[in-house]
């Protein structure tokens, strides 16, 4: 699927069109469910491995930013059954 959070492919962050990955927004036991939703982005290679060794905060901001995105277009409880939680 697409990713509902952008079109373009570019970094998310930075707006690079070079050394991307595709970064699932939800990992672990939710990363089937983010690659059938959408839940996902591009990220420069650089930034992405700095997500997932240390930058917790942009973690949490591009959850929020997807579960927003998400309710907006399936609504809050779907967001709960396909996720199990908030990230707001």
């Amino acid at each position: 699927m697409d990713s509902i959070m952008q079109r373009d492919k570019a970094c998310f962050v930075s707006g690079a069109e070079v050394e991307l990955d595709k970064h699932h927004i939800y990992h672990g036991s939710r990363r089937k469910a983010a690659d059938e939703w959408g839940c996902w982005c591009w990220l420069r290679h650089d930034i992405h491995m700095d997500l997932h060794q240390r930058n917790t905060a942009l973690d949490q901001e591009l959850k929020a930013a997807c579960q927003d995105r998400f309710e907006a277009l399936y609504g809050p409880e779907k967001f709960r059954q396909v996720f199990g939680k908030s990230y707001i």
